[in-house]
């Protein structure tokens, strides 16, 4: 055999060696945060896929947001849930149970799906879910995503252990004070958002988006590698691995500017002696047929 033959030989041996390698960490990785096996599950979605992303503090769900991933034509569109949504269940009459958020601390990720399905009338097919530690390690792991401050920020929960102390223009960048922009809504003295609650939500849409690009515009599976230890600590999903694989390898031709953000709509308004968001259904329903249309 010729020296050539035999490099060539021992290469191809060392490669798949080395991939079957790759595959087996990263099929570990994304079964350690699949709540399912693989053998799990009806037949997965091969157009478009929605998921409930869900961001957990205090047993409530802080952030919620609808994403919808057309395969077909690479767009992902992120619909933005206020916490505070005006959604009555039967067998809850307390005022504060009628919020949107209360379905997680009542059932869990998959009570929300059920309200979430409700409000939407969008079938959602998984649900992914996440503590602020998770967002902290990520952004961390990325090296840092920069977000200018908007307002001046002062707030502070000694209970909650969370101190706020930003003035408006300062660029932020580590994964705590990521943390800090997203659940700031108001001072303890005054002055806050001027659109209450969708303010948070404009600074939420802005960080995922910036999230986002920087994990798609690098190779998406050397990041998930990079991240795999505080994602499988923080993050579970309803995904089983086969479909986390699969709807990455389709995500992978997604640009940035092919991931839009919508914001359920609706108006701030006093019931019940509590502030909710009541939704403009109408409304909802032209968005909702926006986002599924074909082109």
């Amino acid at each position: 055999m010729s020296n050539k033959k035999k490099f060539f030989k021992i290469f191809l041996a060392s490669f798949l060696i080395a991939l079957a390698v790759l595959y087996g960490v990263l099929y570990l990785f994304l079964n350690s945060i699949s709540i399912k096996s693989s053998i799990e599950g009806a037949p997965m979605p091969n157009e478009r896929v929605n998921v409930l992303v869900i961001g957990v503090a205090k047993n409530l769900s802080d952030t919620i947001m609808l994403a919808s991933f057309d395969m077909k034509n690479d767009k992902v569109d992120i619909l933005s849930i206020p916490r505070d949504t005006y959604y009555p269940r039967k067998g809850y009459s307390h005022a504060a149970q009628k919020k949107v958020n209360a379905a997680y601390g009542a059932g869990g990720a998959d009570e929300l799906v059920k309200a979430v399905t409700g409000i939407t009338n969008m079938d959602i097919h998984y649900y992914v879910e996440f503590d602020y530690e998770a967002v902290k390690a990520v952004v961390n792991g990325l090296g840092g995503i920069k977000v200018e401050v908007p307002n001046d920020m002062n707030y502070d929960d000694p209970v909650d252990d969370l101190h706020i102390h930003f003035k408006k223009g300062q660029v932020v960048k580590n994964g705590e004070d990521i943390i800090k922009l997203l659940r700031w809504r108001k001072n303890n003295k005054g002055g806050g958002y001027k659109e209450g609650d969708l303010g948070r939500i404009k600074m939420q849409q802005q960080i995922v988006k910036l999230g986002m690009e920087k994990v798609i515009s690098g190779n998406i599976v050397a990041n998930f590698l990079k991240l795999q230890g505080p994602i499988s600590k923080y993050v579970k999903t309803s995904m089983t691995p086969k479909e986390m694989m699969y709807f990455a390898n389709n995500a992978k031709d997604v640009k940035s500017e092919n991931i839009y953000f919508h914001t359920l709509p609706g108006n701030s308004k006093i019931m019940e002696g509590l502030s909710f968001f009541v939704i403009d259904k109408d409304k909802l329903t032209k968005d909702i047929n926006l986002i599924l249309a074909k082109d």
